[in-house]
Formats: structure tokens, sequence, C-alpha cells
């Protein structure tokens, strides 16, 4: 496992760790698109705002056999929600938007495999359900930067495969985390 890759697993699991001990509300589930498959966790600091913490293998290049091994990126997103709208039965309906930043090691065009860093942003929608699913869908552009070695020089160049996601729809299914409160009120209702 490259360096990289390990150092991203460890800020992955630390961020999760750290988000385990708040109260406030946590998910964590899954991503899929064509450009990359991930794991997500994702913590509501209150209403209208929420942090995602993303680790993702990148697949962009390795579905057209232009690689034989995918790349491994880490995101975190600070995501705004600047429109909701609740059913009667409580499922929530919320878009969203917000900045980031990623790293991690990924081909780019010319295929070259090296270390990705730069800004992302996340654009989209999720219905909450009541019974603890989440379903999203967005866009995440990557506006950043690739380092591979040329001629045994190190090369920096535009990550275009980080546009790709612009385009490519990622969807995403989490299993929301029972807070106290959630938690006692089920306890009353159910068991009293």
């Amino acid at each position: 496992m490259p360096q990289v890759a390990k150092i991203s697993l460890v800020i992955f699991m630390t961020l999760l760790f750290l988000g385990g001990i708040h109260a406030q509300d946590r998910s964590i589930g899954a991503t899929f698109s064509y450009a990359g498959v991930g794991i997500s966790f994702q913590n509501n600091v209150n209403e209208d705002t929420f942090i995602e913490v993303q680790l993702r293998a990148e697949t962009a290049h390795l579905f057209g056999s232009l690689c034989e091994t995918p790349g491994v990126t880490a995101s975190a997103t600070w995501n705004m929600i600047f429109s909701e709208m609740t059913s009667p039965d409580g499922n929530r309906i919320c878009f969203f938007a917000g900045p980031g930043i990623t790293a991690g090691v990924a081909d780019d065009i010319p295929y070259h495999k090296g270390i990705v860093f730069g800004l992302k942003g996340r654009v989209g929608c999720e219905c909450r359900f009541q019974r603890n699913i989440t379903v999203s869908a967005c866009v995440s552009p990557v506006l950043g930067a690739h380092v591979t070695m040329k001629d045994g020089m190190p090369c920096m160049l535009f990550y275009k495969t980080g546009l790709i996601s612009a385009v490519m729809p990622e969807i995403g299914i989490r299993y929301n985390f029972c807070n106290e409160e959630d938690f006692s009120h089920i306890i009353d209702t159910h068991f009293i």
C-alpha cells in the first residue's frame, strides 16, 4: 500500500473517531460513480450544516483499462443546506453545496500515477428518511494539481480527471446513527 494511502487511511479513521465522540447526528455509508467508489462519513454540525469525510477509490481510468490499479483519495467538505422540504411523515429533502479539500494518489491523463491535491466542491441533494437511511445525489468537481515523475524530475500539472467529477453524478446511501435524544425517545415509546 503506498505511503500516501496509509496516511489517508489514518486521517480518515481519526476523523471518524473524533466525529464519533460528539452527540451530533452522524451517518456512514458508501458512494458510487463512474469516477470513483468510496466510504462516506457525515457529521451534522447543526440543522443547516454538515461535514462529510470520504475515502475513495479513483476508478475513472480503471474501467477504460487505462490503468491496472485504482487510485486512493481522502477528502473533507463543509456543506451548507440552502433549501429543504419536509414531508408530513418527517422525511426531509435537502439541497446543499460546499467547499472542501482532497489529497491522495491517482492516475491522470496521460495516465501516470501521482500525488493529487486540491480544492473540492460539492453540490447536490439528499433525502433523509425517518428509517435512518439517507440517499443522496451530487457532483463533486476537483480543482487541483497532479504531481508525477517525468524524466527523473517531479512534474506538476493540472489534475484533469478532477473535472470528470463535475459531470459524473455520485450516488450515495448512508445509515444514520441515533443521537442520545433519539435513543431516549425510542426507549420511551417502545419499552415503557
